[in-house]
């Protein structure tokens, strides 16, 4: 990709310190010796001719739009700062051919596998492509510093709609929102000392409810189980499952059909819940019931912090880590498990603003934790993909791929999306190969879905009862 740069000055008049959600981004990089965790790799496919060459002019229009592909790093004594380019345009676009899907997952996994190198002057990769079977796409994989999941789907349907207003010769979409004018913000908000102080007493509170927390790893409790010989402690609650040795993964797709998805969003419609809580306390019991049945389960979840109209027109790097702890008891319905996600997540997403880092060392130096410790037995992100691109003006199938980084930081890392393909959903589990095996994603999938379903069919029924059904 022959990248050509047109600066107005050949130094930078304006640096910006990271805010938030990219400093967890650059420590991920820092602290390990697998860059590419610091990465989104994804694609984008339509069952649709395209022309590459307008394709290639409507990304050049895009650059100019979303001012996070124009956003580059530099080291000033020794602290990394970001700055924007005025101007920057792809001399070209590398396209590949592939014969079929395997001979595409295989390219695209292993571009996934190489990190994009943000601190040597590469941002992103990006290759649009056709297949033998009648698709043609762009493959992205983009720093996570410039962007996180939803900037990149935010920029494949800008980018859609300004092809879209070339090719038929309509206007442009409106405009994005700027991410520069959001760092500002962001810093200005850093800079509060009295929320920050009102955050900080939250989360003081927040880690101390209910003690230490537990590791309910999907993998089971042997992991916790020889920490605890190890130490010779059999009271020990949270093993080193963050350890940077153990960051090789694999991923594994798990699926829902259009039906069993219709009846999942016509429940979250109907009560007014986002889909990430119904999943998450899915998800969590499994946890538990292969982890002694604890009532206390511990995840990260992304906030991706775009509550405005504006945010959702915006691109980059707006998402930080929320530390999801639940404590419920068998005695409760799946209607009282699901509101307490939501109570939860509602309360930590109004302390958003809160960086992340600074939280989680709070829980660190209250529980005596290392670095490798941590209580949280995945990460689980929602994108809202949208299943309909008419507005767009096309009215044929899309499909959105996740790609395997081959490492990653957390045990485990759901990723979950409606497909518009098929209009069912997708989940995505990277996991860490020497924790866990196919076996026990292939279990958490299931039981995930048999307590979603149970749940949405009987609202009343008992955590017990799913518990009971997860144990068969």
């Amino acid at each position: 990709m022959k990248e050509v740069t047109c600066v107005k000055k050949t130094t930078p008049e304006v640096l910006y310190d990271l805010i938030p959600s990219q400093q967890t981004m650059y420590l991920m990089f820092k602290y390990t010796f697998s860059k590419q965790i610091a990465q989104i790799a994804t694609s984008f496919a339509l069952e649709k001719d395209i022309d590459f060459d307008l394709l290639t002019k409507a990304l050049n229009i895009e650059i100019q739009r979303n001012d996070s592909l124009r956003l580059k790093f530099i080291k000033v004594d020794k602290e990394i700062k970001q700055y924007f380019l005025p101007e920057m345009r792809l001399g070209s676009v590398p396209k590949k051919y592939f014969r079929t899907i395997e001979e595409q997952k295989a390219f695209f996994e292993k571009d996934a596998q190489t990190p994009v190198r943000f601190d040597k002057g590469e941002n992103f990769r990006i290759f649009f492509y056709k297949n033998a079977n009648g698709t043609n796409g762009v493959f992205f994989n983009v720093s996570h510093l410039n962007m996180d999941a939803m900037g990149a789907v935010i920029f494949y349907l800008d980018l859609l709609g300004v092809y879209s207003a070339l090719l038929h010769g309509k206007e442009m979409p409106a405009p994005l929102a700027s991410y520069e004018e959001y760092i500002q913000q962001e810093i200005e908000r850093l800079g509060n000392t009295k929320k920050m102080e009102k955050h900080e007493q939250f989360y003081r509170e927040y880690f101390a409810k209910g003690g230490e927390p537990f590791y309910a790893g999907v993998h089971g409790p042997a992991f916790l189980e020889k920490y605890r010989a190890k130490k010779k402690n059999p009271a020990l609650r949270v093993p080193p499952a963050y350890n940077p040795l153990l960051d090789k993964c694999s991923m594994i797709n798990g699926h829902i059909g259009p039906e069993d998805a219709k009846k999942i969003f016509a429940f979250c419609k109907e009560r007014g819940i986002a889909p990430e809580s119904l999943f998450m306390l899915g998800l969590r019991t499994h946890c538990s019931a292969i982890n002694y049945r604890t009532d206390d389960v511990f995840m990260m979840a992304t906030c991706s912090k775009r509550a405005t109209l504006k945010e959702k027109r915006m691109s980059g790097c707006l998402v930080q880590p929320v530390q999801v702890r639940t404590i419920i008891p068998e005695t409760a319905t799946f209607e009282e498990g699901l509101n307490e996600y939501t109570s939860v997540r509602t309360k930590l997403y109004r302390h958003s603003d809160y960086p992340y880092i600074t939280a989680r060392d709070l829980s660190r130096d209250m529980y005596n934790y290392n670095l490798i410790q941590g209580p949280a037995c995945m990460m689980f992100s929602w994108i809202p993909v949208p299943v309909d691109l008419s507005e767009l003006g096309f009215n044929f199938s899309f499909d959105f791929q996740v790609y395997d980084l081959g490492r990653y930081f957390t045990p485990l890392y759901t990723i979950c999306s409606p497909d518009p393909k098929d209009k069912g959903i997708n989940l995505n589990y990277m996991y860490r190969v020497k924790l866990s095996e196919k076996k026990h994603i292939d279990a958490l999938h299931k039981n995930c879905m048999k307590v979603v379903l149970a749940g949405i069919e009987n609202p009343q029924i008992t955590i017990k009862e799913l518990l009971d059904m997860c144990s068969k």
